[in-house]
């Protein structure tokens, strides 16, 4: 993800012009030979364009601590059996697997137990999803350090060369920084369309090992399988939910479709449908309905991505050649200030910062 052009001055203070003396016959690298291997370092360090991705990643952190923040009033995490346990003696306490006419008369207050329950899922999803994004963003910030760094070196270069005089390749420089402008604006889409889309398959995946565990629950012979087997597919159907919510925090769509919002309602009452033939095949027809409608999500995504990548691949080749054009601009007359020979000194670079 595309961080700056390659041509965009960096501020950096060198006091005045070097020269470097002429080693001709020691090791290393001329001053071209250095401005080449910047130049494809940065091309090499742009190609995964770790500035779009982390500002996704960003939105999404602060998106993700708000709503962590509704959750105040839940501290405890809760696990796979716990819950299935909590359901359970609910159940048995109230006698509701030997009275399911009972269980409907009772289905609101079945409902608001399993609802607190369940956001006690969402919240060990996001804190997992959270501390997943934080390490990815140290990792962006190393990448884009590193390519700070390099653009760091190659201003060093170019200023200790020409000083504040005019540079060559004026023309050159202005327009890779305007592809670089465009580029860097369709891989912002791009990096959203692909998160959306990867939350979305993620989802529709979930879905897949939710329905079996679904179907289990009108076959179990006992209360305690039927619990389970429903506690399992609400686990997974909540991680559904959550990733399709993933999906329009990044972007930016955070109203709820019509799928999401009768799912939430439906697993709110799942404990208690699964106990009434005619509950349970209308519930299962809300997990395929959402299911049908994270489909269509992707293939709409889809759709605008195929079209971004090609613009962006179009925007790519322009930034290259923009870049080769500069390159050779600038090669061209350290070539002519007779310099080609001579070599690239680090060390004298550092003492200019």
């Amino acid at each position: 993800m595309g961080c700056m052009a390659s041509a965009q001055r960096i501020g950096v203070s060198t006091g005045s012009s070097v020269s470097w003396p002429d080693t001709t016959g020691s090791k290393g690298e001329t001053v071209v030979a250095a401005l080449a291997r910047l130049n494809k370092e940065i091309s090499e360090s742009e190609r995964t364009y770790p500035a779009a991705r982390l500002a996704v990643v960003t939105t999404e952190l602060e998106s993700m601590q708000q709503e962590m923040n509704t959750f105040e009033e839940l501290t405890t995490d809760l696990t796979k059996e716990s819950y299935a346990k909590t359901l359970h003696q609910m159940f048995v306490s109230l006698d509701l697997y030997r009275r399911p006419l009972l269980a409907s008369e009772n289905e609101d207050f079945v409902a608001n137990v399993n609802r607190k329950e369940m956001r006690r899922l969402e919240l060990n999803w996001l804190r997992t999803r959270y501390s997943e994004l934080q390490r990815e963003r140290r990792g962006l910030h190393a990448q884009i350090l590193r390519l700070r760094s390099l653009y760091t070196q190659q201003q060093l270069l170019l200023e200790s060369l020409w000083g504040n005089d005019l540079r060559p390749g004026t023309a050159q420089e202005s327009a890779l920084t305007k592809a670089s402008a465009l580029r860097d604006a369709l891989a912002s889409v791009s990096a959203k369309l692909r998160a959306a889309a990867e939350y979305a398959h993620a989802a529709v995946r979930l879905l897949d090992d939710a329905l079996p565990a679904w179907k289990l629950t009108s076959v179990g012979k006992s209360g305690w399988e039927r619990t389970a087997s429903c506690a399992d597919a609400c686990r997974l159907l909540v991680q559904a939910r959550c990733l399709e919510r993933g999906a329009r925090r990044v972007l930016a769509a955070p109203a709820a479709p019509r799928a999401a919002r009768t799912l939430r309602l439906a697993l709110d009452y799942a404990f208690t449908d699964v106990m009434h033939d005619h509950k349970y095949e209308r519930a299962t027809e809300v997990f395929v309905e959402f299911k049908e409608a994270l489909v269509h999500l992707i293939e709409s995504i889809h759709q605008v991505l195929l079209n971004n990548l090609e613009n962006l691949a179009v925007a790519e080749k322009d930034v290259a050649k923009c870049r080769r054009e500069l390159q050779a601009a600038r090669v061209n007359a350290i070539v002519h200030k007779g310099l080609a020979e001579l070599k690239y000194e680090p060390k004298a670079l550092t003492r200019l910062k």
